[in-house]
């Protein structure tokens, strides 16, 4: 009956798995404090019989009302793009396969139902220890877990299970458990079983079937991964739309061995070092929030410096900004990311594409000569921030007409263009190593790029600016209120924030809906203004999206991600994505002929 597993083995719950990992990752979480719960109170349902080894584990509410919520959120076109897929997705897993799903799964089906992409072991390796080899490696096996709520009901229907007309099965025993394996005439089935009249299982082969049921029988499953338990403590979602686990060292091999993965693994580079990540997706009025936690391994040697202070950075950023990332202590994270490998890192070569700390360190050298470990990091030991901010361009005033010229005068700018530019700001204890750095930058920038170099006042504030004699770049640094250094690339930018933002960050409404008032105090925030960040009238240097990505991001309007350290080895986020809101969801399309 759950014959919808495999037809097309990755697609579905690929598709599936994109989606959850692009919320959840790209980066991207945050989470909640709860009381400690027992080992399977909050996860998904099925992580005891999904082998431990699975580089993703996902779970869906089958709540009708949540799905219809979630298909109200976005603009037409966005909406009409989501149900192009669930329909998709129908009828290849259950039309295809002869299924309907009111009549064949709703009666019986649990609360939740659960996919995992599982990773083959490699030979005489357990995989819950050894790290996943590529390799090794063959074909990856998808299970799909759905929970028996109603048995009778399940057993009036699996009793007589339908099968289209281009396929057969074929029934065998493994270690006392039926397995039923279908095939088509053309294509590899799937196969199915039934665990303890509490699961259904289905899968695109019969192996992972077999796999299932060893962990049923005793194997380690998910439930038992190290620090998946003790993570879920932390997250406080009450009926979550969606939940995701995600192994990081197999996840970030898996993806960096295979190309056709819709999750890239630049991804998974930013969560170097961490071997978990635990996430929950709950639907609010205005939008999805994410709530999650990630963790080291236990023999990980790597410890985080617990220091949650970050909450000055976005009262020094003005309203206007558009996209700012901030933190504790720049020093201590370019510590963490920077750090040698540990052996058998999987997570390497995927962290390597997206952050090279090596070829940083070279880029900085070339560019001002200055030893980046050495001259820079040590005394940007205090909170930073990076923003980019908006800056209204004032109209050009018209020159008056000279009584003999009769050419019309060229008109003045709109009044809505807006000019955009970076705000660094960075904390400090040790000023005096600073100014010296500033001092070597201002030198470099006279005698190898030739820049005018002249002290000037914001706002009665002491400031340097480096004026380009070729375009119309404008760099400002000084110094801000409690030791902190301030750079600004664009004209007119340093005004915004010196002496003070006379409206900042945190007075922007979509700020505020977005950054956790959970996590606080916190380690950082991020923020992203999607409706400004897309609006042509902002002129940025971005390349042309695909209409298709263009539509999803005019459904969001804004994305904001809190993190805060619970220990030395555990990361808790909380992530608001808003969105806008559409016409109440019709029905889907039909299903294709």
């Amino acid at each position: 009956m759950v014959k919808k597993l495999l037809h097309q083995r990755k697609s579905a719950l690929l598709l599936t798995i994109g989606s959850a990992a692009g919320f959840a990752v790209g980066g991207v979480m945050a989470w909640s404090l709860l009381q400690k719960r027992p080992t399977l109170v909050g996860m998904p349902i099925g992580a005891d019989v999904i082998p431990q080894d699975a580089a993703i584990t996902v779970s869906f509410t089958t709540d009708k009302g949540q799905w219809q919520q979630l298909r109200r959120f976005g603009t037409p076109a966005s909406q009409a793009a989501l149900d192009k897929n669930l329909a998709g997705l129908r009828d290849r897993l259950l039309i295809g396969n002869g299924l309907n799903y009111p009549r064949d799964i709703q009666p019986w089906v649990g609360s939740e139902i659960t996919a995992a992409l599982l990773l083959p072991p490699a030979e005489n390796q357990e995989p819950q220890v050894q790290p996943y080899d590529p390799a090794a490696a063959g074909d990856q096996a998808t299970v799909l877990v759905l929970p028996i709520a109603d048995p009778a009901k399940a057993q009036e229907i699996l009793t007589r299970p339908q099968v289209a007309a281009n396929q057969d099965w074929v029934d065998r025993d493994y270690k006392g458990i039926k397995i039923r394996e279908v095939h088509g005439q053309q294509e590899k089935g799937y196969a199915a079983t039934v665990l303890d009249n509490r699961f259904v299982v289905a899968a695109n082969d019969g192996k992972a079937i077999e796999r299932v049921i060893d962990t049923f029988k005793g194997k380690p499953s998910v439930a038992q991964a190290p620090g998946y338990s003790q993570a879920l403590s932390h997250l406080a979602a009450t009926s979550p739309f969606m939940q995701l686990y995600v192994n990081l060292p197999a996840a970030a091999a898996l993806a960096g061995s295979n190309t056709s993965q819709p999750v890239p693994p630049q991804l998974f580079g930013l969560l170097k070092p961490n071997q978990g990540l635990a996430t929950t997706m709950s639907l609010e009025p205005e939008g999805l929030r994410f709530q999650g936690v990630s963790w080291l391994a236990p023999n990980r040697k790597t410890r985080f410096k617990v220091q949650n202070s970050a909450e000055r950075m976005p009262l020094l950023l003005p309203s206007q900004t558009v996209l700012a990332i901030s933190g504790g202590n720049l020093e201590q994270s370019w510590q963490t990311f920077s750090q040698p490998a540990e052996a058998n890192d999987p997570s390497v070569s995927a962290q390597a594409q997206l952050f090279n700390p090596d070829q940083i360190r070279r880029g900085v050298n070339s560019l001002t000569g200055l030893d980046f470990d050495q001259a820079i990091m040590p005394w940007m030991n205090g909170e930073f921030a990076l923003g980019l901010v908006s800056v209204p361009a004032a109209p050009a005033a018209s020159p008056a007409p000279s009584p003999t010229d009769s050419t019309p005068a060229e008109p003045a700018p709109s009044a809505s263009a807006a000019k955009a530019g970076l705000v660094l700001l960075a904390q400090t204890t040790d000023r005096k190593a600073a100014e010296q750095t500033f001092q070597q930058l201002d030198e470099l920038m006279k005698s190898r790029y030739q820049f005018q170099v002249r002290e000037t006042q914001v706002a009665g504030l002491p400031a340097t600016s480096w004026v380009s004699p070729f375009t119309a770049l404008n760099i400002t640094h000084g110094w801000l209120e409690g030791n902190v250094a301030f750079l600004t690339v664009g004209a007119d930018l340093a005004s915004t924030i010196a002496p003070a933002p006379a409206k900042p960050l945190t007075d922007n409404s979509l700020f505020q809906q977005t950054a956790s008032a959970d996590l606080n105090p916190n380690n950082g925030h991020f923020y992203l203004e999607v409706d400004r960040l897309i609006n042509p009238d902002l002129q940025l240097p971005l390349p042309q999206l695909p209409t298709e990505n263009q539509s999803l991001l005019e459904a969001v309007r804004a994305i904001g991600v809190t993190s805060a350290l619970q220990d030395g080895r555990t990361t808790r986020y909380d992530a608001h994505l808003l969105l806008r809101k559409g016409d109440a969801p019709k029905p889907l399309p039909a299903p294709a002929p």
